[in-house]
């Protein structure tokens, strides 16, 4: 069972890395600073997590994509 967490997480992640779509496409919003108390932080619904990273789908490598899915 503890194999499972981190399983979760990495589908978490390549699922909402396609989100973010295949060029600038970012399905939540675009910022620059995931940490904390960066601009990345989303208000989400309840039962969804935010998710927030690069991705290799901008230009741009202080662009981050931040929004919100199923955990």
């Amino acid at each position: 069972m503890r194999g499972i967490k981190p399983l979760l997480v990495t589908l978490g992640l390549v699922l909402g890395a396609a989100a973010c779509g295949g060029s600038e496409q970012c399905s939540g919003i675009i910022c620059s600073n995931c940490a904390a108390s960066g601009d990345c932080n989303i208000q989400c619904p309840e039962g969804q997590v935010q998710y927030c990273g690069h991705f290799g789908y901008f230009d741009d490598p202080d662009l981050r994509c931040a929004w919100c899915d199923n955990p």
